[in-house]
């Protein structure tokens, strides 16, 4: 029996193999392959584990080696695959020539814990044929998601006694279950379902949001083109709110994005014990004194970071000015690249990082520009500074760009506006045209089209050129801001259900287009 550990280390992990050697000797174990501190203390809890589940543990000198050697084995989830290699290699556990995963941590009383990266290990388990996989019970949902039939539970080491024999049974000569074919390839279960990635609130309506029709609008064009936005205005206008419910928008994601998306939160140990599939788009919203690698990831053991927990859905940098100035530069390779690559002395991982960004801030340190009856106590150099904080070529990656002014007394005592259900139909009918036009391409989204994209989809009328070509000189848009403006105006004529870009389109994509240094002041009344 070959029995399969995982070490969860960049986004598709490494298989590692516990082999187990017995012989003559003052009774110890040995345990090699760059075992960190929890592995080693596995051997203390793999002894009591054994003995309190009925068993035996071997009164000889044992050798456990977790291989390849040259990968650092870190974490509690090895406990259960060397305890069950223990048990075969004493034949307490009858043997079979077939292979298995294991993952599980151990209690003293021989109780099996769940653990963080069963849906990374289990993909990395298929993709090498292995053929069964023993998981805890609460990790049992995320492991079949992919493996169906082929994962078994396990509530603790006494049970491993019928699992393996089972699995025994199913490989004897003449004998072919079909969940115990290594050869199929399960698909992801249509019913495995989950709520909204972990540091999501409770569900919001975008109806709780009276008034402010322009940023309403801003939202639904970001959330039909996946467009990066950043919203400023005075503090209390709705940016906050508008924008933890834009991911409300969204639709559920399709089977790849919703593996990708489970994965990286089950490396993270944020995916809530029994879930299955993260069918709904994640959103994350972390503190202003997050670390440079608790946003973009890495550190000691290589974790994703909130830029790929957020991957397939929006990243929420609330009061940006406040966020350390690396943190904030680091974001503009992934919100390119769509992935975030971290590089350390000994190792290169990388994540997907694919997510919308919605950032929000003051249009002055002391939040009163351009608010009616207020006074507004900063200097211009003090305005300039606080603007610099997010930096010009992070701004230049933003498409939408939205000031927020106060609502009325009239509008804050009106009635619900439009419910989320229905703005996310007319989301998704645009999204289904995007993925119509980019079937053959790996875009999935205009916010997402490359220069050759734009040259070929975002055809423009007489008038719409022309308009561009104005505003573009009159404001001085670099490239970047006029394939900016394109791609939004191609996501507006795909809302209104046209082929060609027109005019009003490039002039609605145009105002919705600010910079906030120089042009902050147009915010003074």
């Amino acid at each position: 029996m070959t029995v399969y550990a995982f070490a969860p280390i960049g986004f598709d992990g490494e298989l590692v193999t516990v082999e187990v050697d017995l012989r003559r000797g003052i009774p110890s174990v040995d345990l090699v392959g760059l075992p960190d501190g929890a592995v080693k203390e596995a051997r203390e809890r793999m002894r009591a584990a054994i003995r309190n589940s009925g068993f035996q543990f071997p009164l000889d000198r044992l050798l456990i080696s977790l291989a390849p050697a040259g990968i650092r084995k870190e974490g509690a989830s090895f406990d259960l695959a060397m305890a069950i290699a223990v048990l075969a290699a004493s034949g307490q556990v009858p043997d079979s020539d077939a292979s298995l995963m294991a993952l599980g941590e151990l209690e003293l009383s021989g109780r099996i814990r769940p653990v963080s990266g069963v849906l990374p290990a289990v993909a990395a388990g298929l993709r090498a044929g292995v053929p069964r996989f023993i998981v805890p019970v609460e990790n049992i949902a995320e492991a079949r998601a992919l493996a169906g039939d082929r994962a078994a539970p396990i509530a603790g080491l006494a049970d491993c006694v019928d699992l393996a024999s089972g699995l025994r049974a199913a490989y004897e000569p003449g004998s072919s279950p079909a969940a115990a074919r290594p050869d199929e390839s399960p698909a992801p279960s249509g019913d495995s379902e989950a709520p909204a990635a972990p540091n999501g609130d409770e569900p919001c309506d975008m109806a709780d949001l009276r008034g402010q029709p322009r940023l309403r609008r801003a939202m639904e064009i970001a959330a039909a083109g996946g467009h990066h936005a950043l919203l400023f205005g005075p503090p209390g206008v709705g940016k906050t709110m508008a924008a933890r419910r834009l991911v409300g928008l969204l639709p559920d994601l399709d089977d790849d994005d919703a593996i990708a998306v489970t994965t990286l939160h089950s490396l993270a140990g944020t995916l809530p014990d029994r879930a299955c599939l993260i069918r709904r788009p994640p959103f994350r919203s972390p503190h202003h004194g997050a670390s440079a690698e608790g946003i973009v990831g890495g550190g000691r053991s290589w974790k994703p970071g909130e830029i790929s927990l957020a991957h397939a859905g929006v990243l929420l940098i609330d009061e940006a000015p406040e966020f350390r100035s690396d943190v904030l530069q680091a974001l503009r390779e992934p919100l390119e690249a769509g992935k975030v690559t971290i590089v350390r002395a000994d190792r290169v991982v990388s994540y997907p990082s694919r997510f919308m960004l919605v950032a929000s801030c003051n249009p002055c340190p002391c939040g009163n520009l351009g608010r009616k009856g207020a006074v507004c106590l900063c200097s211009a150099d003090e305005i300039r500074r606080y603007w610099k904080r997010l930096g010009g070529p992070l701004l230049d990656r933003i498409d939408i760009r939205l000031p927020v002014w106060p609502a009325t007394p009239e509008e804050l005592s009106s009635g619900p506006g439009e419910t989320s259900a229905a703005i996310r139909t007319r989301v998704a009918a645009a999204r289904a045209v995007q993925r119509a036009r980019f079937a053959s391409s790996s875009c999935k989204l205009n916010g997402r089209m490359g220069v050759g994209a734009i040259d070929a989809f975002c055809r423009l009328g007489g008038e719409a050129e022309a308009r561009l070509t104005e505003m573009a000189a009159k404001t001085g848009f670099s490239s970047r801001a006029c394939h900016s403006t394109l791609r939004v105006a191609r996501t507006i004529a795909d809302l209104a259900g046209m082929d060609d870009i027109e005019r009003e389109h490039i002039d609605e994509a145009i105002t919705l287009r600010r910079y906030g240094d120089d042009d902050i002041f147009w915010m003074i009344p």
